[in-house]
C-alpha cells in the first residue's frame, strides 16, 4: 500500500467556525435550515439544524469534516453544504471522488485517532498525515451497497444517498452473515508465561484498547487445544472491560486468545485489507455497549454491519 499526505489528495481548510449559540436553531424541516456540523463523534458530526445565514458561506458539499480538537480526528463525509464550528477543518478533494471513496478516506483518517488527545491536537499536522494513495483503495469499496433509510435527513444527493448520517444498513446483513463466532479459552485452563522464551510459545490474547497491549502474556502451543489456535490475519474482538471491550484487530501472527475475546471467522474469502475495513466497523459499535452490557451473545451475533 502505497502512502501519502492528506495534503497531496486534499486541500486542507478551516471551518467557517460559526458559535452555535450565535445561531437559529431550526427544525430540519425549515426551508431556509442547513446541518451544523460540530466536534461530535456520532451522527456524521451533526449537533444541530440552523437558519441558513446569507452573509456567510457555508463548507461545500462532498468535503470530509475533520475534528481538530473535542473528538479529536473524528471524520465525515457530508454531501450537502454544512456550517460548522471552532476547531474544524473540512478537506476539499484536489480531484473529484465519489462518496464512497470520501468513506473510505473518513476511515482512514480516523485511524490517526490514536495520535493525539485533548491536549495534542490535529491542527498544524493535519496535512502531514499519512493516508493510502487513491490507487491503493480496495476495489471493493466502489461496489459497497447500502439501503436508504428516507427521511433521516432531507435533501439528500440522488446521485449518491450516502454519508454515515444519511444511510441505514441492510438490516439483514448481521455479523453473523458474515462471521462465524468462536469464543477464548479461559486462563484457569492454560499455563501463562510472562515472556516469551521459545519459539514454541504464543501470543496469549486479552482485551484491550489498543492491539499492542493486548498480549497478556504467552501460552506453549503444544499445551493447548489446537482447534483455539488461531493464524496471523485472524480478526478478534474484545468482549469485557470497561475501557477495552468492542476493540476489534486482525492478528499479527498465531495466537490463542482468552475468554473474554471473541474470534470471528469469515464466511467466505476475505483479503486483509477487507478484514482491516471490518475491524473499524466493528469497533465503531463501540458506544452501544458498556461494563454492564458486554458486547457478548446476541449482542455481539445481532451487531449490524455494512456488505462489501
Amino acid at each position: 500500500m502505497n502512502l501519502v499526505k492528506v495534503s497531496d489528495l486534499f486541500d486542507v481548510k478551516y471551518g467557517v467556525n460559526l458559535d452555535l449559540n450565535k445561531l437559529d436553531q431550526v427544525d430540519r424541516s425549515h426551508p431556509d435550515a442547513i446541518r451544523y456540523v460540530g466536534r461530535s463523534s456520532r451522527n456524521n458530526g451533526v449537533t444541530a439544524f440552523v437558519k441558513r445565514v446569507s452573509e456567510i458561506d457555508p463548507n461545500p458539499r462532498m468535503t470530509i469534516s475533520v475534528a481538530g480538537g473535542g473528538s479529536v480526528m473524528c471524520s465525515f463525509a457530508h454531501d450537502s453544504e454544512y456550517y460548522s464550528g471552532r476547531d474544524l477543518f473540512y478537506l476539499l478533494p484536489k480531484s473529484p471522488m465519489t462518496i464512497k471513496q470520501l468513506l473510505f478516506y473518513c476511515t482512514a483518517l480516523t485511524a490517526n485517532k490514536f495520535k493525539f488527545s485533548y491536549g495534542r491536537q490535529a491542527n498544524r499536522t493535519l496535512s502531514d498525515l499519512l493516508i493510502p494513495d487513491i490507487y491503493s483503495m480496495p476495489p471493493y469499496i466502489n461496489s459497497i451497497s447500502f439501503k436508504d433509510n428516507d427521511g433521516i435527513l432531507e435533501n439528500i444527493d440522488q446521485s449518491s444517498k450516502l454519508g454515515a448520517r444519511l444511510i441505514a444498513l441492510d438490516t439483514e446483513n448481521t455479523l453473523t452473515n458474515l462471521f462465524k463466532v468462536y469464543n477464548g479459552v479461559s486462563s484457569n485452563n492454560v499455563v501463562v508465561q510472562p515472556t516469551r522464551s521459545t519459539s514454541d510459545l504464543i501470543p496469549y490474547i486479552r482485551p484491550s484498547k489498543w492491539q499492542s497491549s493486548s498480549y497478556g502474556g504467552f501460552v506453549d502451543k503444544n499445551l493447548v487445544p489446537k482447534d483455539k489456535i488461531y493464524p496471523e490475519e485472524t480478526l478478534y474482538i474484545s468482549t469485557n472491560g470497561a475501557g477495552s471491550h468492542t476493540y476489534a484487530y486482525v492478528s499479527v501472527e498465531s495466537f490463542l486468545p482468552n475468554s473474554d475475546v471473541a474470534v470471528l471467522i469469515p464466511k467466505r474469502q476475505m483479503c486483509l485489507n477487507e478484514k482491516l475495513v471490518y475491524a473499524t466497523f466493528i469497533t465503531s459499535n463501540r458506544f452501544k455497549f458498556s461494563y454492564g452490557r458486554k458486547p457478548k451473545g446476541l449482542k455481539i451475533k445481532n451487531m449490524i454491519l455494512p456488505m462489501t
